[in-house]
């Protein structure tokens, strides 16, 4: 199994060390060499400062929020940025 990852905007074309295939924005990684959502945004090489807003399984999450096999993870770059910090809970 692996973990997908939605790559939101801009995010598609700053994100590398990866082959994206299949749908456009979306990766799918090996669950069993990433461990957190921040591991995650360290191997496409994008920048913590890029990213506004970071969902795990549709839960408002936080970059140490940990992943596994079959998990979803949406990424979404500043210039996307949601009212969510207002109205929902982070998930750390």
């Amino acid at each position: 199994m692996a973990v997908k990852v939605k790559l939101y905007g801009n995010l598609r074309s700053k994100a590398t060390g990866t082959d994206m295939t299949g749908e456009v924005g979306i990766v799918e990684m090996d669950g069993g060499k990433v461990r957190t959502i921040a591991d995650i945004v360290g191997v496409l090489g994008l920048k913590e400062e890029d990213v506004s807003h970071l969902f795990l399984n549709n839960d408002y999450s936080a970059l140490a929020r940990s992943v596994k096999d079959g998990d979803v993870v949406a990424i979404f770059p500043k210039n996307m940025v949601l009212l969510y910090k207002w109205y929902f809970h982070k998930k750390e």
